[in-house]
């Protein structure tokens, strides 16, 4: 169930429209190698970025919990890597993160919540 009515917060909250990028599953070329295609843009609009807290930390991979992490609510499905396809990035604040863990409420009202982690080097 998603907790309290959160596609109506998603509106309320919009920071969107935010650009996704998306990449496609390696294709197998003439030589025996692998071609990555090119990236897909998806405007992600509308999004709610929020601080993640609690458990919902506990969902970020551990090898992640040492970046900084922000939750995503948006209308727009998201995705993880897995199944040969990359994680979906997105650009937020004129920072890079990854998507690295994604509840899909598609049929509970249509939002999918997120954690995505920092990707950019921390400035010194």
């Amino acid at each position: 169930m998603i907790p309290l009515d959160v596609a109506t917060l998603v509106d309320e909250y919009n920071v969107g429209p935010l650009s996704l990028l998306r990449s496609g599953a390696p294709v197998l070329n003439a030589y025996g190698g692998h071609d990555v295609p090119s990236p897909t843009t998806i405007s992600l609009t509308p999004v709610a970025i929020y601080t993640p807290k609690g458990r919902e930390l506990h969902a970020v991979p551990e090898a992640d919990r040492h970046r900084e992490t922000i939750a995503i609510a948006t209308r727009v499905a998201i995705r993880t890597a897995g199944d040969g396809q990359s994680a979906d990035r997105l650009t937020y604040r004129g920072r890079n993160w990854r998507v690295v863990n994604v509840q899909d409420y598609e049929l509970q009202g249509g939002v999918w919540l997120g954690l995505a982690v920092l990707e950019d080097e921390v400035p010194s």
